[in-house]
């Protein structure tokens, strides 16, 4: 105990509180300094026992100090946010991985507008031109979809067969086409449930397509590709009537974060409108994405069609 004048614990956002506090246990207390590294606004720790989430474990020590008066921001006179004290927080806003289209809604929704655009040109502007988007230059893409949400047996995992297809559709477009292939690795499907992984999987090998990635948030946190393509599965919409919690896994801010923020140069949603139009976040994408002219697919819900171009 006492021996280190210095710890530093990298991934501090994910990392459980005990996971955090047994290192820092061997800390000076006299002249120890200890340095938090990480991002409270994408996922916290994964815990799996309801009790230990109620008794907030799920809840990052990073994240916990940030929500503490010493480590919030300054209000200004006008009581707008100001900047954080720079002895004891230290905000990195330098983006080395994404598009500035693609940055501009999460650095608005999560980080106060203030992220700066510095990744290479030449590999976030290489798919502008792909003949698939709706807006050349722009290189995104909402595509909704009316699918249909479904169990087999027993299993609680969601999967939709319709935005399975469109998906595997999409990499096939990607990846077989005559000139500026993307290469398979650079390639990443993200969708929230376990079923739908196997299933996109399946279809995918069945095109030989089996180096592109698919699976869970979880598994993309950390992650960058050139292009990703999200698969939203949910889209009973009888369901989601009043409750927008029947949305499950897609309710939660911080799993919408990570996703969005994976793509380098390209960037698919493939989801239903009137479904995650009831989510925040999920609106907020879709306001975007209309207002840039670049959703394309079914109708839209009464109130987002007077922002379709």
């Amino acid at each position: 105990i006492g021996h280190f004048t210095h710890v530093f614990v990298d991934e501090a956002g994910q990392a459980s509180e005990p996971e955090c506090l047994i290192p820092l246990g061997l800390v000076s207390e006299t002249s120890g300094q200890v340095v938090l590294s990480g991002d409270p606004m994408q996922l916290g720790p994964i815990i799996k026992s309801k009790l230990a989430a109620v008794y907030g474990l799920n809840v990052s020590l990073m994240e916990r100090l940030m929500s503490r008066p010493l480590y919030l921001r300054d209000e200004d006179a006008f009581g707008a946010c100001g900047s954080y004290n720079p002895l004891l927080v230290t905000k990195l806003v330098k983006n080395y991985r994404s598009h500035a289209r693609l940055l501009a809604l999460p650095s608005k929704l999560f980080y106060h507008k203030e992220l700066e655009v510095c990744a290479d040109p030449s590999v976030t502007n290489s798919l502008l031109g792909w003949e698939k988007l709706p807006r050349k230059g722009f290189p995104l893409i909402f595509h909704g979809m009316r699918g249909n949400e479904m169990r087999e047996g027993h299993n609680p995992s969601w999967f939709n067969p319709t935005e399975a297809v469109q998906i595997v559709r999409y990499c096939c477009l990607l990846a077989k086409r005559i000139s500026h292939t993307v290469l398979e690795k650079d390639i990443g499907v993200i969708t929230p449930y376990r079923k739908q992984v196997e299933k996109i999987r399946l279809l995918l090998r069945s095109v030989d397509l089996t180096e592109i990635k698919v699976g869970s948030i979880e598994e993309f946190q950390g992650q960058e590709f050139l292009v990703i393509l999200i698969s939203t599965v949910r889209s009973n919409e009888s369901s989601f009537k009043e409750d927008r919690h029947f949305l499950g896994f897609l309710t939660n801010p911080k799993r919408f974060n990570v996703a969005i923020t994976r793509a380098k140069a390209l960037l698919i949603i493939v989801g239903n409108p009137h479904v995650l139009a009831k989510d925040p976040c999920f609106n907020a994408f879709l306001d975007y994405s209309l207002s840039n002219g670049v959703y394309i697919g079914c109708d839209l819900p009464q109130e987002l069609q007077s922002l379709k171009q």
